[in-house]
């Protein structure tokens, strides 16, 4: 079952390899009772972390294979082995963090994975249409959300970072899909407006750098502020004008 009718969609290579059974195969299951084993044999949430965030890995690797057959049951069960697994790898991190040991290195670990991850998934975004865009989006929404439950466990210089970065992403999406509202765009200049006034006062060449962009961007929300303002005035306009 294919995608006979749509151009092949592809990723990039990816590090990690698929499982030894691929989602297509009526023998799948054994893969997925592997994990399930590998998982009763992880005594710490680090390690359970550790095994959901390389599974995501494996996951990617198997939707590429899919991606390249046009099998649209296989990339949507690799799909979803990437979202779950590394949503589960989230919760072992905040699971491990309550024991009281240390996990800003598996955080940092965990987060790089998680934003290689989003880097193919909004490739992948740019390319699909119809099922298999919808359930590309589906899978963008959870790792958003897989990101924030590990970037508290950051340590602060690095949660500051992330924080802005996540804005300028969130910001950046919502201005090229015009789904901004005048509201959400005023929000985000306050918490911009805050990191600059931050990174100015501290004095420190990596927060200045990281102000100035900030202003920057600051700047083109106010230009699509007064858009939008100009856009719903005019459509009060138009709706007065045709009663």
């Amino acid at each position: 079952m294919g995608l006979a009718s749509e151009p092949t969609l592809s990723i990039p290579p990816t590090v990690e390899g698929p499982g030894l059974v691929l989602p297509d195969s009526p023998l799948y299951f054994i893969d997925q009772l592997k994990q399930a084993t590998r998982l009763l044999f992880a005594f710490t949430p680090e390690q359970k972390m550790t095994i959901h965030n390389a599974v995501a890995g494996e996951r990617l690797a198997e939707l590429q294979i899919m991606l390249a057959k046009n099998n649209i049951p296989g990339i949507r069960v690799a799909l979803q082995g990437v979202s779950d697994n590394l949503k589960a790898a989230s919760e072992d991190l905040t699971n491990a963090k309550l024991t009281g040991r240390n996990v800003s290195l598996l955080a940092e670990e965990l987060n790089i994975s998680i934003k290689e991850k989003q880097k193919v998934m909004s490739a992948l975004e740019e390319q699909a249409s119809g099922e298999i865009k919808a359930q590309v989006m589906a899978t963008i929404e959870a790792l958003k959300l897989a990101k924030v439950r590990t970037e508290v466990n950051l340590p602060a210089d690095l949660l500051a970072n992330e924080t802005v970065n996540d804005l300028y992403q969130q910001i950046n999406e919502g201005i090229s899909s015009a789904s901004l509202s005048a509201a959400e765009i005023n929000r985000a200049i306050g918490v911009l407006n805050k990191f600059a006034s931050s990174g100015a006062q501290k004095n420190q060449e990596q927060n200045l750098e990281r102000a100035t962009g900030v202003k920057n961007l600051i700047t083109e929300l106010q230009k699509a502020s007064v858009s939008l303002q100009k856009e719903a005035a005019l459509k009060t306009v138009v709706k007065t004008v045709n009663k």
